[in-house]
């Protein structure tokens, strides 16, 4: 066992030395010790170099072997012995892990697929002033830790009436608890369904972080106030409602990992006396809902092979996807689903999200400033909400996310959004109610070949279409499906009657929107995603980028959605970006699969939820059927309906196939250089944004350049300078401009 040991004291040898040391007159030392005869000073200094010797072995990191039950053997990954004895990989043995070590884990049978860990496991309170992390590393896919299934986390069996069903108590989450009871609550006169929206309704963050309760062990790896932790070739499989659970982290990196299932991958959580910071996740595949997967041999590099025996490299639509209403899983029976690879609340920067895969998921990352919530909108600022600062998501894939593939909540400054790959998914970059700036978002590819909730590509079905079957309540104006329409509460460990979204704190009931529930609902999407105040919001309320624009330039995108809509441009900078809309004769057109969406439009039943929606309007472009923007106002509005103009944006040096809205053409920041044209991408529909000889994007009048202080502009060059879209004319990849801001990290 001495290969598990550590030198915690030092040798006889030490000791001696030490007792030498101890024994000579240092404070007979002359001020100037070089004055002292040489051979005192060669055997202080021998002395010296003796004991940081023998400092620094006892200061050796070890490696801890282990396996499930720990005690028997271990092996590698190619069935060779690794260790004859191993620890068990558990709580008691991560007590006694230092900063520096390793933490193997082993196969423990020779020639096993995989080896499953299934206990829950809790590294606490492991400070680190020099910052050198404890490493937990697996063997890929030969080391599975499998968790709870959603319906063992709850523990409570979905009622089949209408009433609710409890079945415990919780005592601690992330959200702060909601009074009065539940069922005090109902027993008043209920409430007309209402599409007004509570700020707390819509901002809820689930991140399961309650420490008792159901909720204490919904989680695989639970970190609690440890220093720095590197988490490396593992596979987690089933580990609802995280695999990775961090409150209090400082120095965080999840890598090289496969995640099947979970709302979260990684969910961590600041705290005022241990702010988390210094966050990377790189090199991950999520699969979230793997119903649609053939997981036989399901691993993170793929390509990845479906039920229907296809194989892509871009995974499989499943029934989140295919058969399930955005709001059912967003706040409904599979609310389960509503998480993120990477969900945060009081993250500092620097955060680094690279290089993963996220497949068949409902968002991407998403990362909220929950202690800024309560801020006035013109008191945030870096120095008052130091969160979500120096964020770079770059180089994913999204693919069949039914929300947003980059989500960021309250605030969020100095964030570069780049290179990354986005097909299928539904808003794509969601700023709605969120303050700070700058934000960047350039050399993006997006496509798609899908469209969710119904039976759309019969080479990738993924499910049963969505369907519904309301019935009427007698608590409720309109109807609802008891299957569908129904949240399990966690703070109360209980379901709630069908229909109700949430009790708030003064005893309103919060009825669900049925047009949210819809099997149609938002299934158009939209590139960027803002929004206006709602209804009823008080006056500072809601939050713009108002600190610094937000910049999205040089992307490219095959569209059968708006560029923006169901809200207002608000101090926005798009330029050089190149867009495809889903017209005849465009590559993979299908009439079902490009028209507008929805048929009809209605400005009252668009922005219903805003505090003023009568101006609110679909606007195409010069040609084609598809709106550029989507019940859309040009100007943002403030909480008393009126107009913004200090946040005016700006939209020029664009090209797209089907033109711009002739309805401001008018305006002097619409698009005076923008071209309409074809922008000759090579198979946009398989995601190839290379482009054709002679195509229209290889050059542009517009590069974008930093003009001081991390602001930009779009400079005036001469033809052959610049170009549109994510793809240089000769192939490359487009390069962000050329200043130290823009500098990936390593």
């Amino acid at each position: 066992m001495l290969w598990l040991k550590r030198a915690r004291t030092h040798s006889s040898a030490s000791n001696a030395s030490a007792d030498t040391l101890r024994h000579v007159p240092f404070g007979t030392v002359p001020t100037n010790p070089f004055s002292a005869p040489l051979g005192e000073i060669v055997h202080r200094l021998l002395i010296i170099l003796l004991l940081a010797f023998f400092y620094a072995q006892s200061a050796t990191a070890k490696t801890i072997f282990v396996t499930p039950s720990g005690g028997g053997p271990g092996y590698a990954a190619d069935g060779s012995l690794a260790a004859e004895q191993t620890e068990a990989f558990s709580s008691a043995t991560m007590r006694a892990v230092l900063p520096g070590d390793v933490v193997q884990l082993l196969v423990d049978t020779p020639g096993a697929t995989a080896t499953l860990y299934r206990e829950r496991v809790v590294l606490s309170q492991k400070s680190n002033g020099e910052r050198t992390p404890i490493v937990i590393r697996g063997l890929g896919a030969r080391t599975r830790i499998v968790g709870k299934s959603i319906d063992q986390v709850r523990d409570c069996p979905m009622p089949e009436d209408v009433a609710e069903r409890s079945c415990g108590d919780l005592y601690s989450f992330l959200s702060p608890p909601q009074k009065p009871d539940l069922l005090t609550a109902l027993v008043a006169a209920p409430d007309s369904i209402t599409a007004e929206r509570s700020r707390s309704t819509r901002s809820r963050l689930a991140i399961p972080i309650g420490r008792s309760g159901r909720l204490a062990d919904a989680a695989c790896l639970d970190l609690d106030r440890v220093d720095s932790v590197v988490i490396e070739d593992l596979t987690f499989q089933d580990c609802w409602l995280t695999a990775i659970r961090a409150i209090g982290i400082r120095h965080i990196v999840f890598r090289r990992s496969l995640i099947i299932g979970g709302s979260y991958g990684l969910a961590a959580r600041g705290q005022i006396d241990h702010p988390s910071d210094q966050v990377v996740v790189e090199d991950v595949t999520w699969v979230q809902d793997a119903s649609g997967f053939d997981q036989t041999d399901l691993s993170r590099e793929g390509p990845f092979r479906c039920r229907d025996g296809r194989a892509t490299d871009l995974g499989c639509p499943g029934v989140m996807w295919r058969s399930i209403p955005w709001g059912v899983s967003h706040h409904g029976a599979y609310e389960h689903f509503n998480g993120a690879l990477l969900g945060g609340t009081d993250l500092k920067g620097q955060i680094i999200f690279r290089r993963n895969r996220i497949l068949a998921a409902f968002n991407g990352i998403r990362l909220k400033a929950a202690s800024c919530d309560a801020l006035p909108a013109s008191e945030l600022s870096p120095t008052a909400c130091p969160y979500n600062a120096n964020l770079w998501i770059y180089k994913n894939l999204f693919s069949y996310v039914r929300d947003n593939p980059v989500e960021l909540e309250v605030w969020a400054t100095k964030v570069h959004i780049f290179g990354n790959r986005i097909h299928n998914a539904h808003a794509w970059f969601s700023f709605d109610d969120m303050g700070g700036g700058p934000i960047f978002v350039y050399g993006n590819r997006g496509w798609f070949d899908d469209i969710p909730a119904v039976a759309w590509s019969p080479s990738a079905p993924g499910g049963a279409p969505c369907q519904r079957n309301p019935v009427a309540l007698s608590t409720a104006a309109e109807e609802f499906d008891p299957r569908l329409d129904r949240r399990f509460d966690y703070l109360k460990a209980r379901w709630l009657p069908v229909g109700v979204e949430q009790v708030e704190a003064s005893g309103h009931v919060v009825w669900m929107d049925p047009l949210e529930l819809a099997c149609d609902a938002s299934i158009a999407g939209r590139v960027i995603k803002l929004a206006l105040p709602a209804r009823g919001a008080a006056p500072e309320t809601f939050r713009y980028a108002t600190y610094a624009p937000i910049y999205v330039f040089n992307n490219s995108w095959y569209l059968r959605s708006p560029v923006t809509g169901i809200g207002a441009a608000a101090n926005l900078r798009h330029w050089n970006n190149a867009i495809l809309f889903c017209e005849p004769d465009t590559p993979g057109y299908n009439a079902g699969l490009c028209r507008a969406t929805p048929d009809v439009f209605n400005a009252a039943e668009c922005g219903r939820e805003f505090i003023r929606s009568d101006d609110l309007g679909r606007y195409f472009g010069a040609r084609g059927s598809i709106p550029f923007f989507d019940c859309f106002r040009w100007l943002p509005m403030n909480e008393q309906g009126q107009d913004i103009p200090s946040l005016r944006s700006a939209f020029d040096h664009d090209i797209s196939s089907n033109g711009f809205p002739r309805a401001f053409e008018q305006l002097a920041d619409f698009e005076r250089h923008g071209r309409t044209a074809d922008p000759g991408f090579r198979a946009p529909e398989r995601g190839d944004f290379t482009l054709l000889e002679g195509a229209a994007a290889a050059t542009t009048a517009c590069l974008v350049s930093e003009i001081a202080d991390g602001r930009l502009d779009c400079v005036d060059v001469p033809p052959g300078r610049s170009f549109a879209g994510a793809v240089a004319p000769d192939g490359r990849l487009y390069e962000a401009p050329n200043s130290s801001g823009f500098r990936a990290p390593d």
